[in-house]
C-alpha cells in the first residue's frame, strides 16, 4: 500500500482550501443567499463520485483520491459572497473585494422574500448579490459604511398576482 505523491498533494490542497474558505466565511457579516438548485447540484455530483468510489474496484490510493474529490466538490458549499465590515466580498478568491468607499451608487430591488443588491463603481455595474433579510437592517448596515456621496436607489417589484 503506497500512497502517490500527487495524492498527498491533493490532500494538502483540500485541507488548505477548507481552512481558507472558513477564514473568508468568518469575515462575512451578512451572507448572500444561494439558489437551492446549487445545493442539489453539489450534493448530486458528490454523491455520484462517492458511489463510484465505494462500489468500483480500486487501489487504496485511488480510493483516497475519490474521497478527497468528494471533499473538494463539497467545498463549493463553503463558497460565500456577502458583506464584510469594510467591503463587498464577491467570491472566495476575491482577496480585495470592493471597498464601500469606492461605490458610487447602489440599487436595491425588493422582490417577494429577497433583496437584490447591485452596485456601481467607476461607472460600471458589479455583480448582483441576493439577501433574505429586512430592508431596514440592510439599509442601516450600508448607511454606516458607504461614503456620503453614494446614492442608494430602492426599487420595488410589484406582484402581478394581486391584480
Amino acid at each position: 500500500m503506497s500512497i502517490d505523491f500527487f495524492t498527498v498533494l491533493l490532500a494538502i490542497f483540500v485541507v488548505l482550501i477548507y481552512i481558507y474558505l472558513n477564514l473568508v466565511r468568518k469575515s462575512i457579516l451578512i451572507r448572500s443567499i444561494k439558489r437551492r438548485f446549487f445545493y442539489v447540484l453539489v450534493f448530486g455530483f458528490s454523491s455520484i463520485v462517492l458511489v463510484t468510489t465505494l462500489f468500483s474496484e480500486q487501489t487504496t490510493d485511488q480510493r483516497i483520491r475519490g474521497f478527497l474529490s468528494v471533499l473538494l466538490i463539497l467545498s463549493f458549499l463553503l463558497d460565500t459572497k456577502g458583506l464584510s465590515d469594510d467591503r463587498l466580498i464577491l467570491g472566495p478568491f476575491d482577496k480585495n473585494g470592493v471597498m464601500y468607499h469606492d461605490i458610487e451608487k447602489m440599487a436595491l430591488l425588493l422582490k417577494q422574500k429577497e433583496i437584490r443588491l447591485n452596485y456601481f463603481k467607476n461607472g460600471r455595474r458589479g455583480p448582483m448579490l441576493k439577501f433574505s433579510m429586512p430592508i431596514e437592517d440592510l439599509l442601516s448596515f450600508l448607511s454606516e459604511r458607504l461614503n456620503e456621496e453614494a446614492e442608494i436607489s430602492i426599487l420595488v417589484e410589484e406582484d402581478n398576482e394581486s391584480k
